[in-house]
């Protein structure tokens, strides 16, 4: 009995599973990078507004008779506030975080989909021709809108 299935048949399946693996590493790595931009845009968050408390605090206080090490406390708070919200602003951080949150979403439903596609009983080599072009153009789509990553790669 003959198949009817071509000769290349299993090599596109072989080539769609190597590229969800690489969707894999690549939505695990976008997921690294927003967790940690997250805590770094979080722990400034939380700095500068601590400063600016006490800023904010040690100016009012400024207004009644008390030592001049108040003044000095509020114009320091104040200081580093300003160098630490215009560190965060410059480095973009929020911008990071969004656009590696977004990557990474746009990777998990695209391994998602893929995967369930792939599973599904009955396709033929053209449906296999077409799933390759589908997920060469959403994965052109999302690398256009990521930030650059580096990928680790761990060998078998």
């Amino acid at each position: 009995m003959q198949s009817n299935t071509p000769d290349n048949y299993q090599g596109k399946i072989n080539l769609i599973k190597g590229i969800l693996e690489d969707v894999k590493n690549k939505k695990q790595a976008h997921y690294k990078c927003f967790s940690h931009y997250k805590k770094i845009n979080t722990v400034v968050k939380s700095v500068v507004n601590a400063l600016n408390a006490v800023s904010v605090c040690s100016m009012v206080l400024t207004f009644t008779p008390v030592s001049p090490a108040i003044m000095i406390v509020a114009l320091s708070a104040t200081s580093i506030s300003t160098v630490a919200s215009a560190v965060h602003s410059s480095t973009d951080i929020e911008g990071k975080v969004h656009s590696n949150n977004t990557s990474y979403l746009q990777y998990t439903d695209l391994y998602r989909d893929i995967s369930a596609r792939l599973l599904r009983n009955g396709m033929n080599s053209l449906d296999l021709d077409n799933l390759l072009t589908e997920i060469n153009s959403r994965m052109g789509l999302i690398e256009d809108q990521s930030l650059p990553i580096k990928i680790k790669v761990v060998s078998p």
